[in-house]
């Protein structure tokens, strides 16, 4: 889907949107709403998943209004998978999959952020940044069970691909937490030298112009500075950030993008001594985590006051607190069913829309009279034929056959029997094809078959043509058309040869068709391959017949 094709109200409320993304906005979720008006207003389903993404990913960064998250992702997939958007559907697999480590899924948290990376394989390099973005969700899987050294190779890629899109509206802001994701993993590992060079990175950033100052600003980037600084003994710049983090966590409510950091700055806090700070800002915390409603984060909550009352030897509120950790666990135990269901469900429809969009490409791309591929199919197929043989240079055979003298066939005996002799010659073409998975064939036209041969010696493509020449031959169609034989013969033209890079598949039908000209000429029911695209009569010549 290209912006640019839509009016100019569109175009605007796009900039809009993005806008508010990348400062993080309160507008943010007020505009993807209006776009969201617009697309039904026309009745666009590609603006409508796109529309319903940002929705949903708004709801995700800037708002703690949980299930309109969810409702939104979820007509986001159904609106991307019917239009095949693949590249907004690869960033609702990564949100599922964050959702889904929200919850504590890691099984199937890896599961989504996998499904979008095959989606992005499929694609072109404009997915680079999606594929980052996952790649750095699955670095923190392995953060979340402790195997840092795992975590870190992804979030290296991770920052690789980022790094190739500069397009995207939240760039800066992905590099930024690129830098800090490893930080974080190599403060966990002790290595203050690696710490060093991601603050530095970090310093870079914030000195860049480019880079929106309010992103420095972020619980995830404060609580690094921090840490790190802590780590390499810089007093003066830790204080300055932790006292900073401290004011922000114990006022602000949060989405649910920093309740994680906010459970690990407690705990740091609490390790260094800082715990009267942390009981303001574990009451504060709740207000958020009570309107997200995610058993997992209450539990997980629980414990930390758990940690916390232990710590500072209140027995009242530890046990009020345990009695909290038991009773979210075994909540946590029934969201998981729900969960799974929800993530099921999805699953199915989805699935249910991938095959009904399979079984309309399938008709697209099918001849409805032989069955065989028509022409759209054939040259979608054709161009990832050529440049797969270009690539490994290896050849690459192109026929054109068509039935001998077809038009006085049709004149002598009907359409409706011409159309049978083209079903029973095309029944003999698939039946070359299921022979032999290097053949495949299409219906170009009216009496017209195409047939491309993959990795074949002039010797084997001529051995196929022939027994295709005689297998027609051999069903005895009767033809008053034919001068000779008074039966259905075919004509078939072929060129063969390894592709150079700007060969297409029109410079093979030339010749083909040409060669099939020459035989026609000569004498009909023969065959004829060339091997260059320009016909000459040397190449005539030099051509081989049988």
């Amino acid at each position: 889907m290209n912006i640019l094709d839509y009016d100019l109200e569109v175009q605007t409320l796009n900039r809009e949107l993005l806008t508010a993304r990348a400062n993080m906005s309160g507008s943010y979720i007020a505009i993807c709403n209006r776009l969201i008006r617009k697309a039904k207003e026309v009745d666009d389903i590609p603006l409508l998943g796109y529309s319903y993404y940002f929705l949903a990913d708004a709801y995700y960064m800037v708002s703690t209004e949980y299930r309109k998250f969810n409702s939104s992702l979820l007509k986001a997939m159904e609106y991307l998978q019917t239009c095949g958007e693949n590249m907004y559907l690869a960033r609702c697999y990564n949100l599922l999959g964050i959702d889904a480590l929200s919850h504590g899924n890691f099984e199937l948290s890896l599961d989504f952020f996998m499904s979008g990376i095959k989606l992005c394989n499929d694609e072109e390099d404009e997915l680079s940044a999606v594929y980052g973005l996952l790649e750095y969700n699955i670095g923190q899987i392995y953060y979340e069970i402790g195997d840092f050294k795992k975590a870190l190779p992804y979030i290296r890629s991770a920052y690789k691909h980022i790094r190739r899109d500069k397009k995207d509206s939240l760039y800066y802001r992905n590099l930024l937490f690129c830098y800090c994701f490893q930080a974080d993993c190599y403060m966990q590992l002790n290595k203050p030298t690696s710490v060093k060079n991601c603050l530095l990175g970090l310093k870079r950033l914030e000195d860049d112009p480019k880079v929106n100052r309010e992103y420095f600003q972020d619980i995830p980037v404060l609580d690094i500075r921090m840490r790190g600084n802590y780590l390499l003994g810089n007093t003066e710049e830790f204080e300055k950030y932790s006292d900073i983090l401290s004011r922000l966590i114990q006022t602000n409510k949060f989405p649910l993008d920093c309740v994680e950091d906010i459970f690990g700055i407690c705990r740091f806090f609490m390790r260094i001594g800082r715990v009267d700070e942390v009981v303001y800002i574990v009451k504060n915390i709740e207000r958020s985590i009570n309107d997200m409603n995610i058993s997992y984060l209450k539990k997980k909550h629980a414990r930390l006051k758990c940690e916390l009352y232990s710590l500072i030897k209140d027995e009242k509120n530890k046990v009020k607190a345990l009695e909290e950790y038991y009773l979210y666990s075994v909540a946590q135990e029934k969201d998981s069913l729900v969960n799974y269901k929800f993530f099921t469900d999805i699953r199915t429809k989805l699935s249910a829309i991938e095959q009904e969009n399979y079984r309309l490409l399938k008709r697209a791309e099918t001849d409805s009279l032989t069955g065989l591929g028509n022409r759209y199919g054939l040259n979608k197929y054709a161009d990832e034929a050529f440049e797969k043989a270009y690539c490994e240079q290896k050849s690459l055979a192109v026929e054109i056959l068509d039935v001998d003298n077809f038009k006085k066939y049709n004149d002598t005996y009907g359409h409706q029997a011409g159309d049978v002799c083209l079903k029973r010659i095309a029944e003999a073409i698939a039946h070359k094809c299921a022979s032999n998975k290097n053949i495949h064939a299409f219906r170009y036209g009216g009496d017209e078959f195409v047939l491309i041969y993959e990795n074949m010696t002039d010797e084997e493509v001529m051995s196929h043509a022939m027994e295709l020449r005689d297998d027609v031959h051999d069903m005895k169609i009767e033809s008053k058309a034919q001068k000779e034989g008074n039966i259905v013969t075919i004509s078939q033209g072929i060129r063969n040869s390894v592709p150079r890079e700007s060969t297409k598949l029109w410079d093979y039908m030339y010749a083909a068709d040409n060669a099939l000209y020459e035989v026609k000429e000569h004498k009909k029911g023969e065959i004829v391959m060339l091997h260059k695209a320009v016909i000459s009569q040397e190449s005539l010549e030099e051509a081989q017949y049988s």
